[in-house]
């Protein structure tokens, strides 16, 4: 495995114009980085962090991630933080909660790597690419939460640490969020579950609650990515699209690339007409539909990124879409991600690159090492 990332790390390094010291080669960085857009792009500043965001954040204690092969120290993990204040007892529900992963490079002085752990206190650092990412399962599934993250989170340190030996480290940390369930009629719970009783708006309000809580405190405040499995993806247009939509006010500082995984773009559409070979999902992508958004068809219009209204300049910030999705994926058809980006490029002057991603729909998660090599190579342009 090591030997592989390290291959990895250096096609993509080769890929994207980077000499072994870490800097950009002449003739090739240039093609590859996507160009900012003009100096009258405003981005939003988050304050700093409350007294109880610090005491929440402090509740829990950095854990190391370990090569298994090698016993290396390849990074620090925070898991199941609480985002929502005055939950700093972790008494609140468990899932509005995020997993933070930093890599053992970003925690050590200048130049060399540590085993030993953070002081819980420690803030992320505000500096560097940050790497977030949104878990799928339909808006219901409680299968599928924030550590379905884990073996992609992992090979991600790993590629920084091979990156590090080599004079740069791209990734400066990694979070995965959990958010407010709806119910899901296989998985009932015993009684009132506030975490399982989600409705539109409540899964986009709490992904903005904890992306402003992480950003209050350091991580994914400057030019970061935002990446979604299915309906994750969804959520994460959803996030640079105005919170006022959802009649919210929370404001975040909006990344500089989407990664959309196996996307849901177009939910509607698929219920009114499915490719002839999805036919058989038409009543079961309704059913989680109404339960995540209710019946009232127009909302399921408006919260889908590949139909709602104009809502690319609102992202001002945004450089860059990466579409991967599998050819062979059972759930989600190919023409989702075409939908999206034949929207995308009509309606924005973003870059829009496709990728494959290979295996069946919740391949690219289980196995992690495919998603880290799209995410690695993604953030590695933004150098």
């Amino acid at each position: 495995m090591w030997r592989r990332l390290s291959q990895i790390v250096a096609r993509i390094r080769r890929r994207h114009g980077f000499d072994c010291s870490g800097s950009a080669s002449l003739g090739l960085a240039t093609a590859a980085v996507v160009q900012p857009k003009s100096d009258k792009t405003t981005t939003a500043k988050m304050p700093s962090p409350s007294e109880k965001d610090q005491l929440t954040w402090s509740s829990i204690p950095w854990t190391s991630v370990v090569d298994e092969e090698t016993g290396k120290v390849l990074g620090w993990r925070k898991s199941q933080v609480p985002y929502v204040p005055g939950r700093a007892d972790n008494s609140g529900l468990s899932l509005q909660t995020l997993d933070v992963w930093l890599p053992a490079s970003a925690t050590a002085g200048s130049g060399q790597e540590t085993r030993e752990a953070p002081d819980a206190s420690s803030l992320p650092s505000q500096s560097g690419h940050w790497v977030v990412y949104i878990h799928g399962g339909a808006w219901r599934d409680p299968m599928i939460d924030a550590s379905s993250f884990s073996p992609t989170a992992i090979n991600l340190l790993q590629a920084a640490a091979s990156s590090f030996s080599k004079g740069s480290v791209p990734i400066a940390g990694v979070a995965s969020l959990n958010y407010r369930l709806s119910p899901h009629p296989n998985h009932p719970t015993e009684g009132r579950d506030p975490n399982r009783e989600a409705k539109h708006p409540d899964h986009i309000s709490d992904v903005l609650t904890g992306l402003a809580f992480l950003q209050r405190l350091g991580g994914a405040a400057g030019s970061w990515l935002l990446s979604g499995h299915s309906c994750g993806a969804t959520l994460a247009f959803q996030a640079v699209m105005a919170p006022s939509r959802w009649g919210l006010a929370t404001a975040i500082v909006k990344p500089a690339v989407i990664v959309g995984l196996n996307g849901l773009y177009d939910l509607a559409g698929f219920i009114t007409m499915p490719p002839p070979e999805y036919t058989g999902l038409r009543d079961a992508y309704e059913e989680f539909t109404r339960g995540a958004f209710g019946h009232d068809e127009t909302v399921w219009q408006e919260a889908c990124p590949a139909t709602a209204d104009d809502w690319t300049s609102e992202w001002q910030e945004g450089k860059q879409v990466v579409l991967a999705q599998s050819r062979d994926d059972s759930l989600v058809p190919y023409n989702q991600l075409e939908k999206m980006g034949a929207y995308l490029s009509k309606s924005s002057s973003l870059n829009i690159r496709e990728m494959e991603a290979g295996g069946d729909h919740d391949d690219i998660w289980k196995k992690g090492d495919r998603l880290a090599e799209i995410l690695y190579d993604v953030v590695s342009g933004l150098m």
